[in-house]
């Protein structure tokens, strides 16, 4: 074969191949991009209680699956008025930590720890003053620097409960 064209084959399995990597650098880029969200939604969103901050840390048309409080929302202003603000509302001292992250690609997974005084109505249940702790998973999927999609579970419900006994 002609060495012109074993160049050219060479040449394009190289660009074929590459095409379909990414660099170190880009995974490390994006693991720091989406390791300071994940930090943004805990610090700023959830300890600060900046709910400014949700367009920054959640595409518009994200998706919440809640396993453990068993509902689905989609959208930030629905997150917002039907999830995080009643949560503030009646746990008005709720905060969170993550005790584990993990990414792949564009999938990131966390355990998380939290605890809050219920202080006001929450879900139709009044307010006990007694401390929620609990702990939870949470798995995201990521589009660009924000969370597209939410995946929950933690003893939430269960540990809500044992307050009213």
């Amino acid at each position: 074969m002609n060495p012109f064209y074993k160049s050219i084959i060479l040449l394009s399995i190289l660009m074929i191949y590459s095409c379909g990597q990414q660099s170190k650098n880009d995974i490390d880029t994006n693991k720091e991009a989406y390791k300071t969200t994940m930090n943004r939604l805990i610090e700023d969103v959830w300890n600060n209680q900046n709910l400014e901050m949700i367009p920054e840390v959640f595409t518009e048309d994200i998706e919440m699956h809640l396993g453990g409080l068993d509902f689905n929302l989609k959208g930030y202003s629905a997150i917002k008025k039907d999830y995080i603000q009643p949560t503030f509302d009646a746990f008005p001292d709720i905060k969170h930590v993550y005790d584990m992250l993990l990414i792949d690609g564009d999938k990131v997974a966390m355990s998380f720890y939290g605890e809050g005084t219920h202080k006001n109505e929450y879900d139709g249940v009044q307010a006990t003053n007694k401390v929620l702790k609990y702990r939870g998973m949470a798995f995201f999927r990521m589009e660009g620097n924000r969370i597209a999609e939410v995946w929950t579970h933690s003893n939430w419900a269960t540990k809500f409960l044992k307050l009213h006994n």
